[in-house]
């Protein structure tokens, strides 16, 4: 055989041994894909290690034990105290509805009338009461009407003390002074805006019930209640809890109104009721049985003010016992007073309105007094 044929058969030879190497190996690599999943294409020609086969068990989670019910809120109740009014010094009768006593179940006889003038000689209307029953001790004509004027301001300073009393204001709250309270007329103690939360409610108590000022009645009405009309509501509210039947408010010091308005109109049967009530809050007295004080220096007073009790009968003529309680005085309602004493165990409260002056006001009011201890007297024999 030439050596020629002898190296075509050997070359064949090779290359039939490299096909068959090369279909065995690729039959091996058939069968590892076969098992694992054709892999994902590879982006980087670095190898990574084969991971061992491994199946995830099952894993069986419990179910959750169900809620227990959530239990109703427990709302814990807000206890509200009530303010109770201060004890009053001594006893001081309410009005009931015993016959000869003050009477609060009366009808309403309120009016919106507008009288030219509402005074007669001596006296318009008039009305003694003892203050530890509420008996009528005199009357005359107590129920017919009259104007208070400045005696309205014992209503106004009542609700004031009752506003302190339940935390509302302070005696030592410093009070603004508005425009509209600087323009007051009338009696007063000249509050100008400047002094502004200079004065406190002490301050303006005192000129009310001392010195009867008509802009320390519209400052406390300001800042007890926020506006004059609002005050105005509230005495209005208050008459008719105290069965004041025929009293209806208009303004908190008295003044007459313009244009043909009405002023507050009461009757003595009224004031009356209105002045026990006053002499159950126990620091009424202290105000009203003031002779003299004075209002404290501001930053535009250079003298302090004084303040003079209109009330003669505790002031410039003291009638035995009198410690209150407030004048009255305008020309369509003449001069009027609600005064009381005590004497020993007995107080007497006198009302007189519609006085043509002061000095005959002033006369009738202590005869008024003596017939009513004079009554008391009698009924202890």
């Amino acid at each position: 055989m030439k050596k020629s044929n002898v190296t075509i058969i050997a070359a064949a030879l090779i290359i039939i041994h490299a096909v068959i190497f090369m279909a065995l190996i690729g039959n091996k690599g058939d069968k590892k894909l076969s098992k694992t999943q054709t892999p994902p294409a590879r982006t980087s020609p670095i190898s990574e290690p084969e991971l061992p086969d491994f199946e995830v068990p099952d894993v069986q989670i419990p179910e959750a034990p169900p809620l227990a019910p959530m239990p109703d809120p427990v709302v814990m109740p807000v206890e509200i105290v009530e303010m109770k009014p201060a004890a009053p010094r001594e006893t001081i009768a309410t009005t009931s509805v015993r016959p000869g006593h003050l009477r609060a179940d009366r009808p309403n006889k309120r009016t919106r009338q507008v009288y030219q003038e509402l005074k007669n000689d001596p006296y318009q209307s008039a009305i003694v009461v003892d203050a530890r029953t509420g008996k009528i001790l005199y009357e005359n004509r107590a129920a017919v009407y009259s104007y208070p004027a400045s005696i309205t301001k014992l209503m106004t300073m009542l609700l004031a003390l009752e506003q302190i009393d339940a935390g509302k204001i302070s005696l030592n709250d410093r009070v603004k002074i508005t425009p509209e309270i600087a323009g007051i007329g009338g009696s007063g103690v000249y509050l100008d805006v400047r002094e502004s939360g200079e004065f406190t409610v002490e301050n303006m108590l005192q000129a009310l019930m001392i010195h009867s000022a008509n802009d320390a009645a519209a400052a406390l009405a300001v800042h007890t209640a926020g506006s004059i009309d609002a005050f105005v509501d509230m005495m209005n509210e208050k008459a008719r809890q105290l069965g004041m039947n025929s009293t209806t408010y208009h303004s908190p010091h008295g003044l007459p109104p313009g244009n043909g308005q009405q002023p507050d109109i009461s009757t003595a049967y009224d004031i009356a009721i209105l002045s026990l009530a006053a002499l159950r809050h126990p620091h009424t007295l202290d105000y009203t049985s003031i002779k003299l004080a004075y209002l404290p220096l501001s930053s535009i007073r250079t003298e302090k003010f004084m303040l003079a009790n209109r009330n003669a009968l505790v002031g410039k003529n003291p009638y035995q016992g009198c410690d209150g309680l407030k004048t009255g005085y305008h020309n369509a309602g003449g001069s009027s007073l609600t005064a009381t004493a005590k004497r020993g165990n007995n107080r007497v409260v006198a009302v007189i309105l519609g006085c043509p002056n002061k000095n005959i006001r002033d006369a009738e009011v202590r005869k008024l007094l003596d017939k009513g201890f004079a009554a008391l007297e009698n009924q202890s024999i």
